[in-house]
């Protein structure tokens, strides 16, 4: 289990390492079609600046929601590892408990077993004490 975990956290860093890519990517093209506007008015673009920069709009929105997407696969890992957390510390409360139980019923099982032969051990005495006379 502990390995899955592992392997979620990998996931879970690796998604949140592309989502910063594509944010990065995303501001990155919003400044060039920015700069683009503000250089050029409607009237000065021709049909192929304005086709360019309906791509570049394009781009933008197809990045915008692949980050969406990535977001939300980055917010199910975070749940998943939750989840996979929140079991691996149920199973080693339950794991606790009972070694716990375990090591005091052994320690109960030692002190009774050595009360058992002090008993032994004093009849014993007593016995010979009443053999010697």
């Amino acid at each position: 289990m502990e390995t899955t975990g592992y392997q979620d956290i990998s996931a879970l860093e690796k998604s949140v390492a592309n989502a910063g890519s594509q944010l990065y990517t995303m501001a990155h093209k919003l400044h060039a079609v920015e700069r683009s506007l503000e250089q050029t008015t409607m009237e000065q673009m021709d049909e192929m600046e304005v086709m360019e920069l309906l791509e570049s709009m394009s781009e933008v929105t197809n990045e915008y929601q692949n980050l969406r997407k990535d977001i939300r696969e980055v917010q199910q890992l975070q749940r998943d590892v939750s989840s996979s957390i929140r079991y691996q510390m149920r199973s080693m409360q339950q794991t606790f408990h009972t070694l716990k139980q375990r090591i005091a019923s052994s320690q109960k099982q030692k002190q009774q077993k050595q009360q058992g032969q002090q008993g032994q051990l004093s009849q014993l005495g007593q016995s010979r004490i009443r053999q010697d006379p």
